[in-house]
């Protein structure tokens, strides 16, 4: 197991209230992912910065999130989006 750095050690508590604030919100549309998670492994990447598991969902939250998203964003000429 690789060796947690100060850099890890401080981004952990962030992360873990962005994720909790993230499943909070998803939770206000209506969108629930049961494997949402920090993922372990990226805290040994070397960049200190902790990924989210977005985990599945079935097809009722997967149409429902993209119901929400659509609402949230819309699309631009290059194909990305903006608010």
């Amino acid at each position: 197991m690789p060796e947690v750095d100060q850099k890890q050690a401080e981004a952990f508590p962030k992360c873990y209230g962005s994720l909790k604030e993230l499943r909070e919100a998803l939770a206000s549309v209506g969108v629930s992912l049961p494997g949402l998670r920090l993922d372990p492994a990226s805290f040994g990447d070397g960049d200190g910065i902790p990924l989210f598991d977005l985990g599945r969902c079935n097809m009722t939250n997967a149409a429902r999130l993209v119901e929400v998203l659509r609402k949230g964003v819309s699309p631009r000429r290059d194909g990305n989006v903006s608010e």
